[in-house]
């Protein structure tokens, strides 16, 4: 249930060489701090730049190094069996504010590409969380039911396309991806 291939190795982190950055060489002053350089905190960055707040991007390691580097390229608002007990420990309400957001990310993703001419082979598809474990199917399904409740377009289903068998699928509508070395 994870995004790497045999090795441990995602195909960001194999294709892509992302340079270390200089530490900041004092005190900063801005806007606003946003946490992470990876997809989520460089596009929230960007954003709220272009709504003419300074903000400066705060990374422990390197760029794109954290949740991101682990990535296929995919853009989705599928992140494991995680609705589930999102919904069990904040409430669903606050579950379907997440989901919400996730959802609002792929979109905002799509149309920054869109609009700053990128040339990324961003296409839309459907995001898979698969087990090959019989006694994960439970979960699986209750993962679909749980982000279904929330409004996530989402359904179990045997067909992945995999080239190996699997016990089945939570399989989300309309996420995306693009190509990581472009």
């Amino acid at each position: 249930m994870n995004n790497q291939d045999l090795n441990g190795e995602s195909i960001w982190s194999r294709t892509t060489e992302i340079p270390p950055r200089r530490p900041l060489p004092g005190d900063v002053t801005a806007d606003a701090a946003v946490i992470g350089a990876g997809m989520a905190g460089m596009l929230t960055a960007f954003l709220l730049s272009r709504q003419g707040i300074s903000v400066i991007v705060l990374e422990a390691d390197r760029i794109a190094g954290g949740q991101t580097k682990n990535t296929t390229a995919k853009i989705t608002s599928q992140h494991g069996l995680f609705y589930q007990k999102l919904i069990r420990t904040a409430g669903k309400e606050r579950a379907r504010l997440y989901a919400s957001a996730g959802e609002s990310a792929v979109e905002a993703f799509e149309t920054l590409i869109r609009e700053e001419q990128i040339s990324c082979h961003f296409k839309r598809l459907p995001s898979y969380l698969y087990s090959r474990d019989p006694a994960r199917q439970a979960d699986l399904e209750r993962e679909t039911r749980a982000a279904s409740a929330l409004g996530i377009r989402a359904c179990f289903t045997g067909q992945t396309g995999l080239p190996f068998e699997t016990v089945g699928a939570v399989r989300f509508d309309n996420q995306a991806q693009f190509h990581p070395l472009e």
